[in-house]
């Protein structure tokens, strides 16, 4: 029988153990006691959820594929320009396809240092304030979509010859209502990364340029099942579970704006199926909020000291967000007694 670890963000002393996983469907997960876990913390890394269909299919039919040491061939190629078309702002870009999100960004840093002979990386959810202050020596200033300096950030690297950064690993594709989460806003970062949510979970990332001036000197070999099952997604995306997950996150946010998690002066901000609730220090136990909702049988993902990101799949249905919301709220009902 299959197993897995189950990890939902960084263990603190009030977290649960990570769990074992011995089956899976859809945004549910069951450990070897038969407990049934929803789980909300894996939008970015497996966006469809778990055993979906059409990722088996893909999975599959991708056995007649060549090893990745061969000569490029056409479902790397086309995934390439599918990714290239993707990207806001036209076609004329470069694509490299690497192994993991933290490949990609390493190889996206690797470029920025080449390009602006400087070797300092910064990054903005680091910097504290409204401002954005970059020391002389940075090459890439490494941004989240999500993040409200973005258009302070493209602006001050643009004066500064520095390169920006979006960091999509932490999203998965069509997570935000679009395919990218920067789309969002008005912003063209110079390269943008990313992660194996793109692949449904398997192994996978991806650094893409901003233009064609933007090249790195020697690619690496890529292909096998990861870029058939992206491919596949991208597709599935395009063909209605873009619009359905945009349903699922209308009924997401109403449900969060219920929360009571103003009573503890928190606030909650996201767009789409990409949530994250804020405490303010000292207010509430971000690890103990966790356990007791994992005891309950929801997983979420543990930001921060004072932060909980809710991340469920794209294929979430109405009634598991709404068993969410009633542990969430019932635990932090708790928390108040």
């Amino acid at each position: 029988m299959n197993r897995w670890l189950v990890r939902h963000g960084p263990l603190g002393p009030d977290s649960p153990s990570p769990l074992v996983a011995v089956r899976a469907d859809g945004a549910w997960i069951e450990d070897a006691s038969g407990q049934r876990y929803l789980d909300f913390s894996c939008g970015a890394s497996s966006p469809l959820g778990y055993n979906h269909p059409g990722v088996i299919r893909v999975i599959n039919d991708a056995g007649h594929l060549p090893p990745c040491e061969s000569a490029e061939w056409p479902v790397r190629a086309a995934l390439m320009h599918k990714l290239a078309e993707l990207v806001p702002g036209g076609t004329n870009r470069r694509v490299l396809l690497v192994d993991s999100g933290r490949e990609g960004l390493a190889r996206a840093i690797s470029l920025a240092q080449a390009v602006t002979g400087k070797c300092g990386v910064q990054y903005l959810s680091e910097l504290a304030g409204a401002d954005v202050r970059i020391r002389a020596d940075t090459a890439a200033l490494i941004a989240h979509p999500m993040d409200p300096r973005l258009t302070l950030a493209r602006r001050v690297c643009t004066e500064s010859n520095i390169l920006l950064v979006d960091d999509e690993t932490g999203v998965g594709p069509g997570a935000t209502g679009r395919m990218l989460a920067v789309e969002w806003s008005d912003v063209r970062p110079d390269l943008y990364v990313l992660g194996r949510g793109w692949a449904a979970g398997l192994p996978f990332g991806a650094c893409i340029t901003g233009s064609s001036r933007l090249h790195w000197t020697s690619a690496l070999p890529g292909g096998g099942t990861s870029p058939a099952v992206a491919l596949g997604l991208i597709r599935l995306l395009a063909e209605g579970l873009l619009e359905q997950a945009a349903r699922s996150a209308d009924i997401l946010g109403a449900r969060i704006a219920r929360l009571g998690y103003t009573e503890f002066e928190a606030t909650a901000c996201g767009r789409g199926l990409v949530w994250t609730i804020v405490f303010p220090p000292g207010k509430v136990s971000v690890d103990g909020f966790t356990a007791r909702c994992a005891q309950a049988g929801l997983l979420l993902h543990r930001l921060g000291d004072n932060s909980v990101g809710v991340r469920p799949p794209l294929i979430v249905q109405k009634t598991d967000i709404d068993t969410a919301a009633d542990i969430m709220q019932q635990v932090l009902a708790g928390l108040q007694s």
